[in-house]
């Protein structure tokens, strides 16, 4: 018997959808009715993959305050017991939404200043942020709402309809991220993975590169180098069959982006390029390496509305201190591995709305 009825907002991407992996494990552990509202389509297909939300509501991209009111009309109506609020939900508009639910409760982090002050006209829970990796921050907020743990909570939840046999020898590639509030910033430069590419093809890997509706300029030109190269395959597919085809490569390189969470979760071994953004805070979980090798420390604010590089040294960090040469000995390194131990911090230093914790 259902303990009751949740709303779970998922509106950030899809990495960090599969962030909320302990509190959806939580939420079927304790037979929850769940609902979901979402901003990206890739968000609601994981989602629906799962079997775990019943009904799931889409904004646009970028929703208007039309948008908003509409989704909230719907949900309304359902009276839910709990809304959950997953990190990362930094905005206020978030809280809003959260808020404007009517759920009997609100759980969601603390995070100060007008997402606090909206919390706090209905009865709710808020969570301390303590640093560490996404996964932790969501671990804590499931036991607050008091879901059962269980030992894989420190794992991403993957669909088993999206997991295949793995094909040695095999070099999955995502040159991408999603295109929205600057997350293009995240991104290795393209002519370095058509090198690497290139590189094991002629060694005679097979590779496949995988591009999404976010990376039209990247398809054009992967299209353009490589759609007659024998041993090279482009993966232009809807979600599930993307995921499948990525779970059967033996290792993968990509950026700090959803496609390098999902190889991760799927068994794949990992290599996932960081600028700005922390590798400690999201770094992929699994069989997976976060490679961060520049000094300027990573300056991604959580609170801030886009991925601007502070310095103003035009974002080196990823588009020179991340070198061809690093990057291509650590896929020949993966493709030796057996396995890759990784470590995940619990806690640990973050930054929020300019200042640092702690």
């Amino acid at each position: 018997m259902a303990r009751g009825t949740a709303l779970a907002i998922l509106l950030p991407g899809l990495g960090d959808a599969l962030a909320c992996s302990p509190i959806l494990r939580g939420l079927r552990r304790d037979s929850w009715s769940v609902d979901a509202l979402t901003m990206h389509p890739p968000v609601s297909e994981y989602l629906r993959a799962l079997g775990i939300v019943k009904n799931v509501t889409q904004l646009p991209l970028r929703p208007t305050a039309a948008d908003a009111l509409g989704a909230l009309s719907e949900l309304r109506p359902r009276r839910y017991d709990i809304c959950i609020l997953p990190f990362p939900a930094t905005r206020w508009q978030y809280a809003a939404l959260a808020r404007g639910a009517g759920a009997r409760k609100l759980y969601m982090h603390e995070y100060g200043g007008s997402a606090s002050l909206i919390a706090r006209t209905a009865p709710n829970v808020r969570v301390a942020l303590r640093g560490g990796h996404r996964l932790a921050e969501n671990l804590r907020l499931a036991r607050a709402i008091g879901l059962s743990a269980g030992g894989d909570d420190l794992e991403y939840w993957i669909p088993d309809s999206w997991r295949r046999n793995r094909i040695a020898g095999t070099l999955g590639i995502h040159p991408g991220s999603m295109a929205w509030k600057g997350n293009e910033s995240k991104r290795w430069p393209y002519d370095r993975f058509a090198a690497l590419a290139r590189r094991h093809v002629a060694s005679g890997r097979s590779v496949r590169f995988f591009l999404g509706p976010h990376e039209e300029s990247e398809a054009a030109r992967v299209q353009q180098d490589f759609s007659a190269v024998e041993g090279i395959s482009i993966i232009r597919e809807p979600l599930d069959e993307a995921a499948r085809r990525l779970a059967e490569c033996e290792v993968f390189v990509g950026n700090d982006a959803g496609f390098s969470h999902l190889a991760s979760g799927l068994g794949v071994k990992t290599l996932a390029l960081y600028g700005m953004t922390s590798e400690v805070r999201g770094a992929p979980i699994g069989q997976a390496v976060a490679l961060r090798p520049s000094l300027c420390p990573a300056c991604h604010d959580e609170g801030s509305q886009g991925f601007d590089c502070v310095l103003r040294i035009e974002y080196r960090c990823i588009l020179r201190d991340v070198e061809f040469d690093a990057v291509a000995k650590v896929v020949d390194e993966l493709f030796a591995a057996t396995f890759v131990e990784q470590r995940v911090s619990l806690e640990g230093p973050f930054k929020l709305y300019g200042k640092a914790y702690p």
